[in-house]
């Protein structure tokens, strides 16, 4: 049986979420990467900050995730990006075929 996860990443413009997006869903990596503008509030380098930024949300094949992360990580720009997965306990059945349809490398 496939199993799924959600992919969560920030980035700091609207143009470098498109092109991550872009490439994941291109490369059949993602069926779907939602991209959302965010207020983070973070500790870096011993001080608190706070940005804007763009938060990605991909669905994906769990299987998949160590090269998700590799195209993501060659298109990022931050020092220490976040990429996290999630994994999809259950879903709408009609959607998570969807997923598989639409990664099937």
């Amino acid at each position: 049986m496939t199993s799924y996860a959600m992919v969560t990443t920030t980035v700091a413009t609207q143009e470098e979420a498109t092109a991550i997006a872009q490439a994941l869903v291109r490369d059949k990596l993602a069926a779907c990467v939602q991209i959302l503008a965010a207020n983070s509030v973070f500790t870096w380098k011993g001080a608190i900050e706070e940005a804007a930024e763009w938060l990605l949300t991909a669905k994906i094949r769990a299987d998949d995730y160590a090269v998700v992360e590799a195209a993501i990580l060659s298109l990022h720009g931050y020092e220490t990006p976040e990429i996290v997965a999630t994994p999809i306990i259950d879903g709408f059945q009609p959607y998570l075929d969807w997923i598989a349809a639409s990664t099937l490398r």
